[in-house]
């Protein structure tokens, strides 16, 4: 825990400063009152009264205090630790070229696959505040968006800046897909505790030769449910590649002819029921009504939470303060504080 803490540092040297400059006219002022002694007929000087008077050290601890208000003292930080019941869920998204396919609507537009699993999961999540959640993207090859969170803000914002150009590799691996969510899932929570989900979107159009299966049993055994969501037309959808001068979208092109993308459900199928899980197809956001359901049945697990909570300024307490000590100061009539502290000079 902080204790304390200063914004403006800035003000410690004109502090010193001004600390310094009334010492030293202090210091001053008593030297010349020594000096002052009366010598009387070669007689030792007689001890003057040093008077420190209370009206002087109201007025500089007044000043002390509005001094350190400019400072601006902060203090109340603290990490707290909270737990929260919920589940573990990595969200594991196809980025491939695919998923620039236009079969989706939302409202009255038409927008791309990606686009569409975008809006269901933020829709999702924003619903679901007890659980931590991350995100994987993949295609050729996978890679981590965002760890484990509490923080679904911060989340949203990983998931709406992912795009078909993030990774170098293209093409479609669920296999490597489904191994890096597990061992995000492994890494942040023991692997012996149930209440782990992974939720994948794709169009299931693998084009990458891997052990999907394989990877599939390997959540099972450790007890990861996967839910998988097709994504897109089993007719199949043109991929759009630009636009021409004209501003007319350009289609993907393979011997003068236009490549169709349509969603293969078989894959994502098998993956679901080798874990345990199901498969959806989304066609809209009401769709997921039922994977809601299925989660909400889930073995809920306990996961710990560090909240920092934010220093407070505390400047106006010492506003106050210092204010009334300096009117105090200059109202009151001068009264002597110390007395009778004798300092002789020798000769």
């Amino acid at each position: 825990m902080i204790l304390a803490e200063f914004t403006n540092y800035w003000w410690l040297s004109i502090f010193l400063l001004i600390v310094m400059w009334a010492g030293f006219v202090f210091v001053k002022k008593q030297t010349e009152k020594e000096k002052s002694f009366i010598f009387v007929n070669n007689q030792k000087p007689k001890p003057i009264t040093h008077i420190i008077e209370i009206k002087t050290v109201l007025i500089l601890l007044g000043l002390t205090f509005i001094l350190i208000a400019v400072w601006r003292p902060q203090w109340g930080q603290d990490t707290q630790t909270t737990q929260k019941q919920g589940l573990d869920i990595v969200f594991t998204v196809d980025v491939s070229k695919s998923m620039r396919a236009l079969d989706f609507s939302h409202g009255r537009d038409m927008v791309s696959r990606l686009d569409a699993v975008k809006y269901i999961v933020e829709d999702f999540v924003t619903k679901r505040k007890s659980d931590r959640i991350g995100l994987v993207e993949f295609a050729g090859e996978s890679f981590v968006a965002s760890p484990l969170t509490f923080d679904h803000t911060v989340f949203v914002n990983f998931l709406k800046n992912i795009s078909s150009d993030d990774l170098g590799r293209q093409g479609t691996n669920l296999a490597d897909a489904i191994e890096i969510s597990i061992a995000r899932l492994e890494v942040q929570s023991d692997s012996k505790q149930e209440g782990k989900a992974i939720i994948l979107f794709s169009d299931g159009d693998e084009t990458i030769s891997s052990d999907a299966k394989k990877m599939a049993q390997l959540a099972k055994e450790k007890n990861i449910k996967i839910f998988t969501v097709g994504i897109g037309s089993e007719k199949g959808s043109p991929i759009p590649e630009g636009q021409d001068a004209f501003g007319n979208i350009k289609y993907k092109q393979y011997k003068g002819e236009t490549v169709l993308t349509a969603l293969n459900p078989e894959p994502l199928k098998e993956i679901a029921n080798i874990t345990g899980g199901e498969y959806f197809h989304a066609e809209d956001i009401s769709d997921l009504r039922k994977l809601t359901k299925d989660l909400n049945a889930l073995p809920k697990k306990i996961s710990s939470e560090e909240n920092i909570t934010p220093a407070a300024e505390k400047y106006l307490m010492f506003v106050i303060v210092g204010t009334l000590l300096f009117i105090i100061g200059i109202i009151l009539p001068r009264y002597p504080f110390i007395q009778n502290l004798k300092l002789r000079i020798k000769n």
